[in-house]
């Protein structure tokens, strides 16, 4: 495995490190989870489990070494039908947590950048967007 980048080794304490970044995720599943857009996809579900590896997926992309113990994300996410305007409200709910938390500007980007790095895997490739007459 490559070592991270300087940038991204540094991500992980620059956001505060675990003490931060644990409030943010279990803030943001949860809003995920009572939101009007996307919370039926997590009905049903152990948030506390899904908050655990939320942890642990960004606790990585911010450069932790921490092991991410889920199932593989392509297979989890693909079977839900998931479409670019779900995915984009995910962004902007995540987005929201990291700035009300004060993370770093560069960290948030990053952060954002790895996320949205994974729209193809996690999305059925459909919009919500009507298409244009």
């Amino acid at each position: 495995m490559n070592p991270l980048p300087p940038a991204a080794a540094r991500d992980f304490d620059r956001a505060g490190g675990e003490a931060v970044l644990r409030p943010v995720v279990d803030r943001f599943v949860r809003r995920m989870a009572g939101d009007f857009v996307i919370g039926f996809f997590f009905a049903g579900l152990d948030l506390d489990r899904i908050i655990a590896h939320e942890y642990e997926h960004a606790a990585i992309a911010l450069g932790a070494g921490v092991p991410y113990t889920g199932r593989p994300i392509a297979s989890t996410h693909r079977a839900l039908k998931i479409n670019a305007g779900h995915f984009r409200r995910r962004l902007a709910l995540l987005r929201n947590e990291i700035e009300a938390a004060g993370i770093p500007d560069d960290v948030r980007d990053r952060w954002l950048a790895h996320q949205r790095a994974l729209e193809a895997t996690i999305t059925d490739g459909s919009d919500c967007a009507p298409e244009r007459a």
